[in-house]
């Protein structure tokens, strides 16, 4: 039996007070997917190999890609439909050999793999070519959950950013992909880019040899899925509209929404199987001086909605706002929102710490790694410790102290900064971010950020070290 999706459940976490002088309200969205024995569901699969000259050095990584590509194979399931796809400065259909997809049987599969076990590496890379191909092949079958999984080792060179950029629009919403990077000379933010527009995963394989055990694990959440689509749908009044939706848990990814009709947006999250996922919601608001205090106003609605045939979907939840002069109640942070606020915050310096390494600088870069070591050890984040020790050795962790190591990879650096985007690191602890001190207000925004804040939660602009109270 397979287990497919059938119920969805809701749950809205917020601090609904506010001063008059608020500019933003934050929710964090909960949504569950459960599921129970039912018949199979259609599945699509596209394996993107990287098959440019660089794969051949060293000789590991296209002998690891092979394998990889069997793992992959061995674990679609029975009437899966499936292609190889080699890509280089062109997108080429290995097997089969004609631009179509082939159901996976013991017979297919055997072949497949003696495919995959003689791809070879020659020519240039141009990824955009090899998602088309891809896009193209699962067009034909909208019914199916479709997935695409890309590796490469190379950088871009072969079209402009531009064009890869076009492609990616072309085949938003219409399948998954999750991408990976193989060796130390590729471009992390292609990989980026091209997780974020297709709701992937993207990550570095820090061992070539741990490369199939990474497909297989891939292949295997995408033959779980169930849902081809849901999207959320948030509506707001003529004073209230959407800043950003951004997906928190298990990946980190900004959202990018549609117009409904009624107002607000609806943005997609991909394809689901039983999982949860969060979901950082912020409103900005008009000024609120003339709007009724005291009570309790709703600020926008939330609804989930989707084309496949999962049931009933829970019922929309309200975005609440209560007006009040109370700061004791309007300076508050929700947890969830405090957390997932602090969380990112750990990516940036992440990020931070990994551009000032390239630039040489080396003190700035141990500040940065210094104060992602407190953040992640204050969350409670252990994967990012564990990415993070490859690149330093942490002296001091509560103080945010870390010594840089005398020999860093540049994959140790690239699976560092991927580690929002791994899926690995995106679970949501129960224990909520403590820290002393009153929230800070933004002098731009007015945006309250939790204590300790250098940058506004909202819009990233430097912050004072003045408690939450003072306007």
């Amino acid at each position: 039996m397979e287990l497919v999706v059938t119920s969805f459940s809701v749950e809205l976490s917020q601090n609904k007070y506010l001063s008059t002088s608020d500019n933003f309200a934050h929710a964090v969205l909960v949504v569950r997917a459960e599921g129970m024995p039912a018949e199979p569901v259609a599945a699509a699969e596209v394996l993107l190999v990287d098959c440019s000259s660089s794969m051949d050095w060293p000789p590991t990584k296209i002998v690891n890609a092979r394998r990889a590509a069997a793992a992959a194979i061995d674990l679609l399931k029975d009437g899966t439909l499936f292609a190889i796809v080699a890509g280089t400065e062109r997108a080429t259909m290995r097997y089969p050999v004609t631009e179509e997809l082939c159901a996976a049987n013991p017979e297919t599969r055997a072949r497949a793999k003696a495919v995959a076990a003689n791809l070879t590496a020659n020519g240039s890379t141009a990824m955009s070519t090899w998602l088309a191909l891809a896009n193209r092949l699962l067009a034909r079958h909208p019914n199916a959950i479709r997935h695409a999984l890309l590796l490469t080792d190379g950088i871009n060179q072969g079209e402009s950013q531009a064009t890869l950029n076009r492609v990616l629009d072309e085949c938003r919403d219409r399948f998954t992909c999750d991408a990976r990077g193989i060796g130390d000379d590729w471009e992390p933010e292609d990989l980026r880019r091209i997780a974020t527009v297709l709701h992937g995963t993207a990550d570095a394989v820090v061992e070539d040899v741990e490369l199939a055990a990474d497909f297989g694990r891939i292949i295997q959440s995408a033959m779980g899925k169930s849902v081809r689509e849901l999207r959320l749908r948030i509506v707001t009044p003529p004073f209230a509209r959407v800043e950003f939706v951004r997906q928190v848990v298990p990946t980190e990814m900004e959202l990018v929404g549609q117009d409904p009709a009624g107002g607000g947006v609806e943005v997609s999250t991909g394809s689901w199987g039983p999982e949860t996922r969060e979901f950082l919601i912020c409103l900005r608001l008009d000024d609120l001086t003339n709007r009724p205090q005291g009570q309790d106003l709703q600020l926008g609605r939330v609804e989930l909605a989707t084309d496949d045939d999962v049931g009933a979907l829970p019922d929309p939840l309200p975005i609440l706002g209560h007006i009040t002069a109370d700061v004791t109640l309007s300076t508050r942070i929700d947890d969830k929102v405090e957390r997932h606020t602090v969380q990112a915050r750990l990516s940036k310096k992440l990020g931070e710490g990994w551009a000032h390494y390239g630039e040489g600088d080396m003190d700035a870069a141990a500040r940065a790694w210094g104060e992602a070591a407190r953040i992640a050890t204050e969350l409670g984040n252990e994967e990012v410790l564990r990415r993070l020790r490859r690149l330093v050795d942490i002296e001091d962790a509560t103080g945010g102290v870390v010594r840089i190591k005398d020999s860093v990879q540049q994959r140790d650096g690239f699976s560092l900064i991927f580690s929002d985007l791994s899926g690995q690191s995106g679970k949501s602890p129960q224990q909520p971010v403590r820290r002393d001190g009153e929230p800070i207000r933004c002098p731009k925004c007015k945006t309250l950020s939790p204590p300790g804040s250098k940058v506004c939660m909202a819009h990233g602009h430097p912050l004072d070290p003045v408690p939450g109270g003072a306007s």
